[in-house]
């Protein structure tokens, strides 16, 4: 064997899969030749649809058959044609042991009803004959390899008590506690917000370099890929339309679909200034405090919004930023009524909501609707569309069938769908789609305000840029006025008027989207920018935020970020900063920071 060939750990040829269905047979694969050396990482990246998750499923016999089908192709892994393999081979030599999968979806990974650490012992006892004492230590072992704090804690802890970054990360040490040669990472970033995202591949990167892992790391985003990957194939409808090293395919990208791709995660940084001055919706002093059940200490409370004020104009998209557990959807949940406040006041066109009967509020509830982040829970699996749109229709209006189905219909066409779609199920539809069905439902009784919460993170970049054309028409031609929860300041950047940053309940800058891209303040503003990948030939897009995000139930005194703040001094830690107001548009809550003198990093280096 030659050098070239000892390198290869993964070859695939000619591997051609069919999907059958009633209306007959499909090719979902058609890939001639992938190779994979050893310590290598290659990214495989494409739209919703072009094939990536089941050639994953493929390599590890995982293909759901029916409706999938091999048709042809070679398997090749560390010399051994895995399609020669029996299932039980499959099961006992290579799942589990040569290859491990990462799901970017951690939940439905982990066994909810057995704690972190019984779960990887049960992985490491399989690897071999090893004692419980044994299996303990290298478990939280593991649990500090991919850094997670206090791994004694967490390895007593069940998945529903960590985050979504911290179960991600216990993900990757079941993956390595199995000793596999080659990780498949199948978008283990997606649902993640863009600081844990930098710092889940930042580990990838350095647990490559310690242990010298082997990656096939699946993506929809080219940013990642850059800034993570070796090389890169872009699959279009399962077939190969071009492949190389990432640098190369960067800068001198040969298909038009790759260069749509490149297009599609440029965001335009520029927007008009929104001038019109009738607030819709005033928010003074809100708070909500959750009670922490089966505490040791009474009078405990996760102070999940902790003093808000905001004032929201007519007409305008206020982008709502921060990492997973900064109070973003608590924060419209209760202006929404979903939760009832701790303290503070909500006004909606001078109505204070929160005072307001139940018949009332329905009236109320009827102008201010939400479109939630995955679309495929959100609507009713054996519903029509016809009945998942009409069903406010049917609360708020009372209309004749003919009328109802009319009206969805226009709806239908409205968010760029077909009349006839009406009458299909939400599973016939691809991840975009289905979310223009929720747009379509928000609107059906005519909303002034609208809550978009997270609506682009569960589909393709390529899905994304058409959901945001789609919400700017429609904010542009019915006169919407819209809240955007997103951990994607890439898509904050291209709707939003103005942006309001959150960090663990409070707001720590506030003003114009130019502005805050263009200069942003405070420093925890500052680190958010710096974790946005980007499309990078150096491989440099990357940088995470130090530390981890403190506990809401006892957050620390004076400036909630100080202690993972590069520039904090000691007044930061003692009191807490109130907001200063930049030219009457532009806010921030932060010491360094004055009307005369905005900080700058050479001066923030005083310790006193």
């Amino acid at each position: 064997m030659n050098n070239t060939e000892a390198k290869k750990l993964l070859e695939i040829k000619n591997l051609v899969v069919e999907k059958h269905s009633i209306d007959g047979s499909l090719k979902v694969l058609n890939v001639d030749d992938i190779v994979l050396n050893r310590g290598e990482t290659l990214g495989i990246v494409g739209e919703s649809g072009a094939g990536k998750t089941v050639l994953a499923l493929t390599i590890l016999g995982l293909l759901p058959s029916p409706p999938g089908k091999i048709v042809s192709g070679r398997i090749i892994l560390d010399g051994v044609d895995l399609r020669q393999q029996n299932h039980s081979y499959m099961h006992k030599d290579i799942r589990g042991h040569k290859v491990a999968m990462i799901f970017q979806d951690p939940m439905s990974t982990l066994n909810p009803v057995f704690t972190v650490g019984t779960q990887l012992m049960n992985v490491i006892k399989k690897e071999g004959h090893i004692s419980n004492k044994d299996a303990k230590l290298k478990a939280v072992e593991l649990l500090s390899l991919v850094k997670l704090p206090d791994a004694d804690t967490v390895f007593a802890k069940y998945p529903h008590q960590l985050s979504g970054g911290q179960r991600q990360r216990v993900i990757i040490a079941l993956a390595l506690a199995c000793k596999a040669e080659l990780i498949i990472a199948d978008e283990p970033t997606r649902n993640l917000d863009v600081t844990i995202q930098a710092s889940i591949l930042l580990l990838f990167k350095e647990l490559q370099q310690k242990i010298g892992l082997t990656v096939l790391f699946i993506a929809n985003n080219l940013a990642l890929v850059s800034a993570f990957c070796d090389n890169v194939i872009i699959l279009r409808h399962g077939c190969i339309v071009e492949r190389g090293c990432v640098k190369d395919v960067l800068i001198n990208p040969q298909a038009e679909y790759t260069k749509l791709l490149i297009q599609s995660n440029k965001h335009n940084d520029s927007k008009k200034i929104f001038n019109n001055n009738e607030i819709l919706l005033k928010v003074k002093g809100l708070r909500k405090y959750f009670p922490v059940e089966k505490a040791k200490q009474k009078g405990l409370f996760v102070k999940a919004v902790d003093g808000i004020d905001l004032n929201v104009k007519k007409g305008e998209i206020i982008g709502i930023v921060g990492e997973s557990g900064c109070g973003k959807s608590t924060f419209v949940n209760t202006i929404l009524c979903l939760h009832a406040p701790t303290a503070g006041k909500v006004y909606f066109n001078d109505e204070d909501i929160f005072s307001l009967s139940k018949n009332e509020l329905r009236h109320v509830r009827k102008k201010i609707q939400i479109v939630f982040q995955d679309p495929y829970w959100s609507l009713d699996p054996r519903w029509l569309v016809r009945d998942i749109i009409a069903e406010p229709l049917r609360v708020h209006e009372h209309l004749t069938a003919a009328n109802e189905l009319y009206r969805v219909e226009e709806l239908l066409t409205l968010v760029g769908l077909k009349p006839e779609d009406a009458f299909l199920y939400p599973h016939e539809f691809s991840g975009g789609e289905r979310q223009r069905i929720a747009i379509a439902r928000a609107l059906a009784v005519n909303p002034e305000l609208v809550v978009l919460d997270e609506p682009t993170s569960a589909i393709d970049v390529m899905s994304q840029s058409q959901i945001l054309k789609l919400i700017e028409s429609l904010r542009q031609s019915l006169g919407l006025t819209i809240l955007l929860i997103s951990h994607d300041l890439g898509v904050v950047s291209q709707l939003a008027d103005r942006i309001m940053v959150m960090y663990l309940g409070k707001i720590v800058e506030l003003g114009y989207t130019n502005d805050i891209f263009k200069e942003p303040l405070h420093p925890y503003t500052k680190a958010l920018f710096n974790s946005i990948p980007r499309i990078s030939v150096d491989g440099k897009g990357l940088q995470a935020i130090e530390g981890e995000i403190p506990s809401a139930v006892s957050p620390p005194s004076g400036c909630r970020f100080h202690p993972r703040c590069p520039y904090a001094i000691t007044r930061c830690a003692g009191s807490e900063p109130v907001a200063v107001s930049l030219n009457g548009t532009h806010e921030v809550s932060c010491f360094l920071v004055n009307k005369l003198n905005p900080w700058q990093e050479e001066t923030t280096n005083e310790n006193a």
